[in-house]
């Protein structure tokens, strides 16, 4: 298809990851100046998020992925057969003028049919092609606006300066496990519904 959803699916994150955290919070009263939150904390100022296991361990974001991998797999496979029963009318065709039962009028409406056919055809994948890649770009806008509600939260609890990206294509070539907050934002990202709410993890009786 026209949109590799795979290929999309495996980079949407990462325009917003590197998240840098600026804002200062307010004064304690008229007299004090505002301080850096990252001066509350004796803990690092500077941490990373691994983007490509973020990918992999998120739960939404997978299932979201391999839906849409699915419908685009089935989609293709239906439209690969309405293809290929076009190109056997088409052979039929060829067979016919090839014997001389067509007159030239009968050709030229066979060659109209098949040809709005193919039109309907090619619509049809650039409808789904569409489609698909707009459905990957609202998962793309709930992840990032999910992620940074959870490291607006993580910079004022503990205050940190910096989040970075860590991953394929990241400009950040090496860093210390010590600072990789991967699994405790995947923690609050698997535990919390799409729509911020906790899930309910308690079991019915």
């Amino acid at each position: 298809m026209k949109a590799n959803i795979s290929l999309v699916l495996n980079a949407i994150l990462l325009l917003a990851v590197i998240y840098l955290f600026t804002k200062q919070p307010a004064a304690a009263g008229p007299d004090k100046e505002a301080e850096p939150a990252a001066t509350t904390t004796d803990g690092p100022k500077f941490v990373y998020i691994d983007a490509d296991t973020l990918l992999e361990k998120y739960d939404y974001f997978r299932q979201q992925k391999e839906a849409l991998e699915k419908r685009e797999a089935d989609a293709t496979e239906k439209l690969a057969q309405r293809g290929r029963a076009l190109e056997s009318q088409y052979r039929q065709v060829q067979e016919k003028i090839q014997k001389g039962l067509l007159t030239p009028n009968q050709i030229a409406e066979e060659e109209q049919r098949l040809g709005r056919q193919q039109q309907v055809l090619m619509d049809e994948r650039e409808k789904l092609s569409q489609e698909l890649l707009g459905e990957s770009q609202r998962v793309n806008t709930e992840l990032q606006e999910k992620l940074k509600s959870i490291l607006d939260g993580l910079r004022a609890e503990k205050g940190y300066a910096m989040i970075l990206q860590f991953g394929q294509g990241s400009s950040l070539l090496n860093a210390s496990e010590a600072l990789d907050i991967t699994e405790e934002v995947l923690t609050i990202l698997n535990k919390k519904g799409v729509d911020g709410e906790e899930k309910d993890t308690s079991s019915s009786n």
